[in-house]
């Protein structure tokens, strides 16, 4: 390991809670003091996502996960060493500080770790001098990534000396490779399958029909460097960096995960060297991405240009990137586009056995949502481990002087302000159906009167804050409702809002433009599929129940695009719903439209 000196404090980087060795950063801007998420041990969440995350974990402890089925060979891995284990370590790792429970199998898969692994400290074949596989990189990007989030777990040993080897044997023998990455639309040929497969040699270079998962591997390389220290991996990773700077991902019809994946490294490398070039490539990057690899209900299409299937694992990278540029950007457009990814996008993907499933691109010549593969078991479930509890982070972000309430659910939230002392407090609401949230102080030993930023999603208006019943005096900032006032414990705040309701315009480049989407709050709605209903220019929409809306003057009875474990999601039960309606005009009105006229309800 390297020898420099550094001082370590913990990040929210690209998604995730890491290490960051300050002794490397090379400041070009003034630094932003980006908020920063509750440590594991101080949350605890209940509520949907509560659900959500156990069933998770449970489905990650079924057989299929289990130590004997944990390291496929290179044939049952479609030639992806490494990418099972690695997503798998990861998930399992995050699923059981969110949940906060063991993970029965998760000692015994490491146990396995290097006797599972070749001579040369990593997953498949040892790669022969001068010839890169962009499948086995991508795989060991998880690896790297599952065993970083284990070490800063439990500071595990063995985990660091891996690690190396990886960085020693398969990272550093890269080194001037990635700057002649094939990015040639014509030498890469739009084909492939939900699971990528080898498709050519182009150079040094066997690519994959996931265009572009090269910059998977720069995700874990950069973690790995954050870890470690090594000084040895920051030209590699500036190569990367550069050559994905290079890539035109719509031209080149990149996978989106690996695009998305790409902009999560970018960040994760931003917070070590505040470079706002990079930080600029992220806004653009994930700019096109929301213009041109994003479904009507926030999924994405597989690969840019190529609307085929989606895939749970971009909308993981989405909400991530998401949420991370809001904390660095400050810009709340980002937090209200997590709202909906959560609530849209994965609150549909994951099924009743806590996996996650593939649709159509809603949107792309369908006006229909519908299953096409009930699980992607080798894949995106395993990256719900980590999806999952990333949103269960961004329920509560700290400032210096204060907190920001971000994503509502059920929870218990402790803040530590070291010498400043102690706020926790109990979550509980009825959103995104209803429109209220509730915290009650159950400690403050503060010295300070702590501000309390509470998220004001754009579907919302006319906030107003409680403090034991009395109406207490609040102030608009950027997003948020802002309450400044010295706490006690036992003093409960209530938080309520008009949710309001209406007909959006499409968004996604392969939409027909003369669709519309219907929203209630944060939640699209649907109907049959054998109902086509003409809707009107200012629908007033009445909520009956959480699974029953109704439309002044139409017949049919709507319900939403989220769903909380439904069983009759499924392939099996060739689940379907219109998601997008025709008008009667083009004129659209809602949150999202550029009138911004809504009706209110």
């Amino acid at each position: 390991m390297s020898s420099i000196r550094f001082r370590w404090s913990i990040a929210f980087v690209g998604g995730l809670a890491s290490v960051v060795i300050q002794g490397l950063v090379m400041a070009q801007e003034p630094a932003r003091v980006a908020p920063l998420p509750l440590p594991w041990q101080n949350l605890e969440v209940g509520g949907e996502l509560g659900t959500r995350l156990d069933r998770n974990f449970d489905r990650l402890e079924e057989p299929l996960y289990q130590p004997d089925e944990a390291f496929p060979d290179l044939q049952k891995s479609n030639n992806w060493p490494g990418d099972k284990e690695g997503r798998l370590l990861l998930g399992l790792t995050l699923d059981a500080q969110a949940a906060h429970r063991p993970a029965k199998y998760l000692e015994e898969i490491l146990r396995r770790y290097p006797l599972k692994m070749n001579a040369r400290g990593y997953f498949g074949p040892v790669c022969p001098a001068g010839l890169v596989n962009e499948q086995y990189l991508a795989g060991h990007g998880w690896v790297l990534r599952g065993l970083c989030e284990y070490y800063l777990w439990r500071h595990d040993a063995h985990c660091l000396q891996w690690i190396n080897h990886i960085v020693d044997n398969l990272v550093l023998p890269t080194k001037g490779l990635h700057s002649q990455y094939p990015i040639d639309p014509a030498e890469r040929v739009a084909v492939g399958g939900v699971s990528g497969n080898i498709a050519r040699r182009i150079g040094s270079w066997l690519v994959s029909t996931d265009v572009g998962c090269d910059f998977i591997f720069m995700d874990g390389v950069v973690q790995a460097y954050q870890v470690t220290g090594r000084k040895e991996l920051k030209p590699i990773i500036e190569e990367m960096i550069a050559r994905y700077r290079q890539v035109d991902l719509r031209a080149i019809k990149a996978q989106t995960h690996a695009s998305l994946t790409g902009m999560r490294a970018l960040l994760r490398y931003y917070e070590i060297s505040r470079d706002p070039a990079l930080l600029a490539l992220v806004r653009e990057r994930f700019d096109t991405y929301r213009r041109f690899g994003m479904t009507e209900n926030y999924e994405n299409y597989n690969w840019f240009g190529r609307p085929i299937t989606t895939e749970p694992c971009a909308v993981v990278d989405s909400y991530m990137v998401a949420v991370n540029l809001w904390r660095w950007t400050g810009n709340p457009d980002y937090l209200n586009l997590a709202e909906h990814i959560y609530y849209n996008g994965l609150g549909f993907e994951q099924r009743a056995n806590g996996g996650f499933g593939i649709q159509n691109c809603s949107g792309a010549g369908s006006p229909l949502i519908a299953v096409e593969y009930d699980e992607a078991w080798w894949c995106c479930t395993m990256r719900g481990g980590e999806g999952l509890p990333r949103v269960a982070q961004s329920l509560c972000f700290q400032v210096p002087d204060g907190l920001n309430l971000v994503h509502f659910n059920d929870a218990t939230l402790s803040a530590d302000f070291k010498s400043r002392g102690l706020l926790r407090l109990k979550e509980q609401t009825d959103y995104p159906f209803g429109n209220s949230v509730r915290w009650m102080v159950l400690t403050n030993t503060l010295d300070f009167a702590p501000a309390l930023r509470l998220f004001a999603p754009r579907w919302s208006s006319q906030p107003r804050v409680l403090v034991n019943g009395q109406v207490a005096e609040t102030e608009a900032q950027n997003g948020f409702v802002v309450l400044r006032r010295a706490l006690q414990s036992g003093d409960e705040i209530e938080y309520t809002f008009t949710l309001h309701s209406g007909r959006v315009p499409v968004e996604g480049s392969a939409s027909d433009p003369g669709f519309s989407k219907l929203y209630y709050g944060p939640l699209l709605l649907t109907c049959p599929p054998a109902h086509n209903p003409v809707l009107p220019d200012l629908p007033r929409i009445t909520r009956e129940s959480n699974d029953r809306f109704r439309v002044a003057g139409l017949p049919e009875n709507f319900g939403t695009v989220y769903h909380l474990l439904d069983p009759k999601v499924s392939k099996a039960s060739n689940y379907a719903v219109r998601l997008l309606f025709r008008s009667e005009t083009a004129t659209a009105s809602g949150p999202a439209a550029a009138d911004n006229k809504v009706s209110n309800n």
